[in-house]
């Protein structure tokens, strides 16, 4: 899965990470909301004030898929977001936040969404800094990565548009350089970059309002309704949490089960975290098991999230084969490799198949795992399909969450064939990603050295060849 100069895999991976994090920290807090937090690892009950789902995300991920799916179109204009957002309330959601329902439920047209706003902060300028334009910020980032001016200047323009204050707009603002950041340099500390562009009268009271979330632990902050103790139990999870984990990425799943601990408004709270952890760590830090249950409206699952923030992130521009919008793109792969469909069973276990990207589409398999790019029409016979972000190169950083994602895949195989479902593992040309994945999973099926699984899997597939980075993560495993 190759990108572009301008949009290496790895950072297209981050920009899916933000959207993806915030609607995995969503849907993990959405159970506890205004109840009782877990003592230990949160994870998808479902419930809460909208009775959702396990995995179901709620009005925080709803108004950032419709900010994403703006910016998805190439440009990101904030009353066309206001127009997205009537059309959203217009469903009549589970569940709206006060200041939100009070601007839209006003609002006629979508040039009045903020006029209501800049009214409701006139009556109450003491009661318009929730945290409700902060969650959802993160697409607004996505959409001019790499440009400052532009992210500040719409972060706030878009955070007025239902949060007047300009308390809400200064922390959707340096939220959102912070995960700019992080997806274009791999760093989690970028929100310290964006109280340096705040204006000088706000930036001290900003820098202290972070280093107090760095030194009091993440239940310090609340309740959080405001959006300040939002964003301070968000940084603190974050930053109270060892990020010295094995892999790294775990970072990812620690913060956001320190984030739902803190209580009160869990799923807000573990959004805003999600955001940017998930825009530090990637796609590909997010367990396939989260991303089978994650959905919502508007009928979303993962991988519509994924292609919505990669559009976000490109300016509405697809790639060479046309992902992620085209429906197939095993015709650009056939252009490229002489390649031609097939499905090896691998021997120690027939229920596991390998093949290619064009043998793909008829795989005939309940679960299709896709290391390479695909269409969204790809795997109409399967009924479960979870493509990751993953280059075929020896170098670490094209793939920086291997080892997690080989552990994952591994640990995801041995559960769809315990509950007796048949698996279909394939990468472009089925050569290098695929042969990884495979021998990943006879390590654990086996109870064998990585090294060891590779064998018997070229056994079965003689022209099985992992690149030289996979073979040193299969001898780590």
């Amino acid at each position: 899965m190759a990108g572009t100069d301008e949009f290496p895999t790895p950072m297209l991976d981050r920009a899916a990470g933000a959207l993806l994090g915030l609607a995995a920290g969503d849907a993990l807090g959405a159970g506890y909301e205004f109840s009782t937090p877990p003592t230990g690892d949160a994870d998808f009950i479902g419930g809460g004030l909208g009775g959702w789902a396990p995995g179901e995300w709620t009005d925080d991920t709803q108004m950032a898929i419709c900010i994403a799916e703006e910016a998805a179109t190439g440009t990101l204009d904030a009353t066309a977001a206001a127009e997205r957002f009537l059309a959203w309330y217009a469903t009549d959601p589970a569940d709206v936040g006060i200041q939100t329902r009070d601007v839209l439920g006003n609002a006629r047209t979508a040039s009045d969404v903020a006029k209501q706003a800049a009214a409701r902060f006139e009556r109450l300028p003491n009661a318009c800094a929730g945290n409700g334009s902060l969650m959802r910020t993160a697409p607004v980032a996505l959409a001019h990565l790499g440009d400052d001016n532009a992210i500040i200047s719409a972060a706030q323009e878009i955070s007025a548009l239902t949060h007047t204050d300009p308390i809400a707009g200064e922390a959707c603002a340096l939220w959102c350089i912070a995960i700019d950041r992080a997806v274009r340099e791999a760093r989690i500390d970028g929100v310290w970059d964006g109280v340096d562009l705040l204006p000088d009268a706000s930036q001290q009271r900003w820098a202290d309002w972070l280093h107090e979330a760095e030194a009091k632990p993440p239940a310090t902050f609340n309740p959080n309704g405001y959006v300040v103790t939002a964003l301070q139990a968000a940084w603190s999870a974050i930053r109270h949490t060892a990020a010295a984990s094995s892999p790294p990425c775990l970072h990812f799943q620690h913060s956001l089960h320190a984030a739902v601990r803190v209580g009160n408004d869990t799923d807000t709270v573990a959004a805003i975290a999600g955001s940017l952890l998930g825009a530090r760590w990637g796609s590909t830090a997010v367990p396939i098991r989260w991303r089978a249950l994650l959905h919502g409206w508007p009928g979303y699952r993962t991988a519509d999230l994924i292609r919505l923030a990669v559009l976000a992130a490109r300016r509405g521009t697809v790639d060479e084969l046309g992902w992620p919008r085209a429906p197939d793109v095993t015709d650009r792969y056939l252009a490229n490799w002489d390649i031609q469909p097939f499905a090896i069973p691998l021997p120690d276990d027939p229920g596991v198949l390998l093949g290619n990207s064009i043998s793909a589409p008829t795989a005939e398999a309940d679960v299709v795992l896709s290391l390479c790019r695909m269409g969204t029409d790809t795997s109409p016979m399967a009924g479960e399909v979870h493509e990751l972000m993953i280059v075929d190169s020896p170098r670490h950083e094209h793939n920086p969450n291997l080892d997690f994602m080989l552990r994952d895949g591994a640990e995801s195989i041995m559960r769809w064939r315990a509950e007796g479902r048949t698996v279909f593992v394939h990468c472009a040309a089925g050569v290098s990603r695929t042969t990884a994945f495979a021998a990943a999973y006879l390590a654990r099926h086996l109870e064998i050295s990585g090294l060891a699984a590779l064998e018997r899997v070229v056994d079965a597939h003689p022209r099985a060849r992992p690149n030289p980075g996979f073979l040193e993560a299969l001898a780590r495993f």
